[in-house]
């Protein structure tokens, strides 16, 4: 390079420098920074309050988690009680059963010995009227 250009690119970066326009330009860089650490504080501050409001909302969904948890429990019991409670009655209702079978068949047994008791009795009634009936004819 010849000694005029290099005056002439030292001019130029003079002017630029000690001007307006190389204010500007480290104005800009620095503003930048300035700018760009904002915006990381701003989405820093938000991020934390998500966080924040995140972390109150899982808290609060464990606890109804928790809550529900023992309802369940509480709710199986109750069914393990019942369902207890239905086999001791169905065992129950079975005997019962039995019995009422066998109360019924000792009940057909009686009838049919009171019938044959009331037949008997008819048949004596039968006898003791016809013996009365001779002994009275007899006597007169």
């Amino acid at each position: 390079m010849n000694e005029s250009t290099v005056s002439i690119i030292i001019a130029v970066i003079a002017a630029i420098g000690s001007g307006g326009l190389g204010a500007a330009i480290f104005h800009y860089l620095e503003h930048r920074k300035k700018t760009e650490a904002e915006a990381i504080s701003i989405l820093s501050d938000v991020y934390e309050q998500r966080l924040s409001a995140l972390t109150d909302r899982a808290t609060a969904l464990e606890c109804k988690v928790e809550s529900l948890e023992h309802t369940i429990d509480t709710l199986r019991h109750e069914v393990e009680e019942r369902d207890d409670m239905v086999n001791l009655l169905q065992k129950e209702n079975e005997a019962l059963k039995a019995e009422i079978a066998k109360l019924k068949t000792e009940n057909k047994c009686k009838d049919y010995k009171i019938l044959a008791l009331q037949k008997q009795v008819k048949e004596l009634t039968a006898r003791i009227d016809a013996m009365n009936g001779e002994g009275d004819g007899q006597s007169d």
